[in-house]
């Protein structure tokens, strides 16, 4: 099998796995229907860090637009730190500095036992010049540093804050707390475990010293709700109740995406009772978050709700996880 055609048969995995959706007749315009779509499939980790995408022409083709429009998705993108585009080798999804901040890199490294993944971290210390007692000088640092008093929600969109506060709180006895990027490169993070997304993560990393006290988050793609949504028959009524306008819109392109004009979406705040009674009324189909599902629930009579949530519970595991072992 020569190197083109396995070129070509890689191209047309990738093609299928990004499960990248267009509607020419929506409202939504292309560009955001596509960033919309790669972005949430980078977050949610469908899309992992370093892998190539498809050429600007070669997804053009695929989904019968123009390569301009592909252009521009790629390139805001690439602007707030999810891709990188470089000359000769192609569109990759943006690298992390760290390999051990998600389940994914866990895995990688799972046929590696204890003794093995330090001697090979030994090697790299000694081929950089350190000794032993640097080493030990190092640990002992470390094994000095206050414990993980605080949860640290990094993310900066402001609207998402009591989101994600509505579902991290019930798990934890410690306190979870919120702030934006530039918030958090104001504070002192020493006692804290940081959560955050790869949509967040690449604006601060650096600034994180101790990889053990950072998670990196995949987001929700919001799979079985926007499948619940395209099944609907045409003229049905979608609403979208949510503390958040920006998951809102979101959630609105993605429909938007699948079924064009076929379906009306129409977004309600949770904190707006009046025009909230009203649209449930009319509503085939149900979406909100947790922090809307109180209000929702005794209202929504005989129509279908959904819940959706951001983070999954293998992330809230997680969380737990590296509280218990490091914190």
């Amino acid at each position: 099998m020569s190197a083109v055609t396995v070129g070509r048969q890689l191209l047309k995995l990738i093609l299928i796995l990004m499960k990248i959706t267009i509607n020419k007749d929506s409202s939504i315009p292309l560009r955001d229907q596509l960033i919309e779509q790669v972005g949430l499939q980078i977050a949610a980790g469908i899309l992992q860090h370093k892998e190539k995408l498809p050429s600007i022409r070669a997804l053009a083709t695929r989904l019968g637009i123009h390569y301009s429009t592909v252009t521009a998705a790629y390139n805001h993108l690439a602007e707030v730190g999810l891709l990188e585009i470089r000359q000769g080798s192609g569109v990759r999804v943006a690298g992390r500095n760290s390999e051990g901040s998600t389940r994914s890199g866990k895995e990688k490294d799972s046929e590696k036992n204890l003794d093995g993944l330090v001697f090979e971290f030994l090697a790299k210390v000694a081929d950089r010049g350190y000794s032993r007692e640097d080493l030990i000088g190092t640990f002992n640092n470390i094994a000095k540093r206050r414990p993980i008093e605080r949860i640290l929600v990094v993310d900066a969109n402001v609207d998402f804050h009591s989101l994600l506060l509505a579902e991290l709180m019930p798990h934890f006895s410690i306190p979870v707390e919120t702030c934006t990027v530039n918030e958090f490169k104001e504070q002192n993070s020493a006692n804290a475990l940081i959560v955050t997304s790869l949509y967040h993560l690449f604006a601060f990393q650096e600034l994180v010293s101790d990889p053990t006290r950072l998670v990196v988050s995949n987001i929700e793609p919001g799979g079985s709700e926007i499948d619940t949504a395209t099944q609907l028959p045409s003229g049905s009524l979608v609403l979208l109740v949510s503390a958040s306008e920006t998951v809102m819109r979101m959630a609105s392109k993605l429909i938007a995406s699948n079924r064009g004009e076929e379906v009306a979406v129409r977004t309600v705040l949770f904190s707006d009772g009046k025009e909230l009674t009203y649209m449930m009324k009319h509503a085939d189909l149900i979406i909100c978050d947790k922090t809307s599902e109180g209000v929702v629930m005794p209202l929504a009579g005989k129509a279908k709700v959904l819940v959706f949530h951001l983070y999954a519970p293998s992330t809230v595991d997680l969380i737990k996880e590296r509280i218990e072992k490091w914190g």
